[in-house]
């Protein structure tokens, strides 16, 4: 184990034990010589693949699709209490 940084230096001096424990380095944290926080390096993340899902699901919609509305579900905007106005 390092030495234990005080409480005190460790508040005057965080940013640089940040950057510290990013560079891979472990420092703790305490009073007396007893160490009471660890400031650690965060576990290497694995990097995302881009495109994992590319031609895994073949969603398709016509031009009608996208083009008309549902007629149920402007019916049930026009004539609800939630949407009052009928263009009146």
């Amino acid at each position: 184990m390092d030495k234990v940084v005080t409480i005190y230096d460790a508040k005057a001096n965080l940013s640089k034990l940040v950057k510290d424990a990013q560079a891979g380095k472990t420092i703790y944290v305490g009073a007396f010589g007893i160490p009471q926080a660890v400031i650690a390096p965060l576990p290497k993340q694995p990097r995302v693949k881009i495109g994992v899902w590319q031609g895994k699901h073949k969603i398709t919609y016509t031009d009608e699709d996208l083009i008309n509305s549902d007629k149920q579900l402007v019916e049930q905007m026009t004539n609800s209490k939630l949407f009052p106005y009928n263009g009146k």
